[in-house]
């Protein structure tokens, strides 16, 4: 997938190539970025209360504490981790679809959410990263929520995966077209206190497939985004990267609490 590709696909995901260095052929270096996310504003599911988790609602963790939960380069194996700017992520903008029922999944293709979370941090990942490959690459969300927004917003995607299954017109945070084919709903890990999964099929050329894993742990949703930049048609989220962080955030969600 080329810049213009995927920025068509999702609009993060050109911040992603460009926080990895991915665009010049070159892996990231080992240390983390220069600043977290800032604070702004999600197919199959999971019952609540999924088997193993014992994370309760709790507080919305501050800004601080939702980085102490991110995950860290190496903490899972074969992954490369890091932090985004607060450049980065305001590139997302502010992305639409003109079908009212469909907006909850194209505001995915930007940084800005309803309802909007407390706080956010973004990390950016990548797998099977050599100087002269990149396999799978994308975007971890964690944000705090108000009083049943966190909720809120995993109800909202469900919805727009069953209502917007044939595809939707939308535009990415740049303006650009960034029409959607047809949305997949997918597999949920048991993880957290409900999840989602689904993958966004995008209308251009390239034939992208963007998968999406979100979960919800108390107050906090932690939104997986993936795609393949060496085959933009089989783009995955590593089950081990989303098992590592949402552990990370339940343990933060149980201190909050207790």
């Amino acid at each position: 997938m080329n810049e213009s590709g995927a920025k068509r696909a999702v609009g993060a995901a050109v911040a992603v190539v460009a926080a990895l260095g991915l665009m010049t052929g070159c892996g990231s270096d080992s240390g983390d970025g220069k600043a977290d996310g800032a604070k702004q504003s999600g197919g199959a599911e999971q019952g609540d209360k999924a088997a193993g988790s014992t994370a309760p609602a709790g507080r919305p963790l501050s800004e601080s504490a939702l980085a102490k939960a991110a995950l860290t380069n190496g903490e899972v194996k074969g992954l490369e981790v890091q932090k985004m700017t607060d450049k980065e992520v305001d590139e997302g903008g502010s992305a639409k679809s003109q079908k009212a029922q469909c907006q909850p999944l194209a505001a995915l293709m930007g940084t800005r959410y309803d309802p909007a979370p407390e706080a956010s941090v973004h990390r950016a990942y990548a797998t099977d990263l050599t100087k002269a490959r990149v396999g799978g690459t994308g975007l971890i969300r964690i944000s705090s929520y108000g009083p049943g927004d966190a909720e809120r917003t995993v109800k909202d995607l469900r919805e727009a995966v069953t209502a917007c299954q044939g595809g939707f017109p939308a535009e990415d945070g740049s303006g650009e077209k960034a029409d959607v084919k047809k949305v997949t709903s997918l597999d949920a890990p048991k993880a957290g206190d409900e999840a989602v999964a689904f993958s966004l099929h995008d209308a251009g050329k390239e034939k992208a497939v963007i998968k999406f894993t979100v979960v919800r742990t108390g107050a906090q949703v932690t939104v997986f985004f993936g795609v393949n930049i060496a085959d933009p048609t089989k783009s995955e989220i590593p089950a081990e990267l989303v098992s590592a962080q949402v552990a990370k955030v339940e343990k933060a969600t149980r201190g909050a609490a207790s």
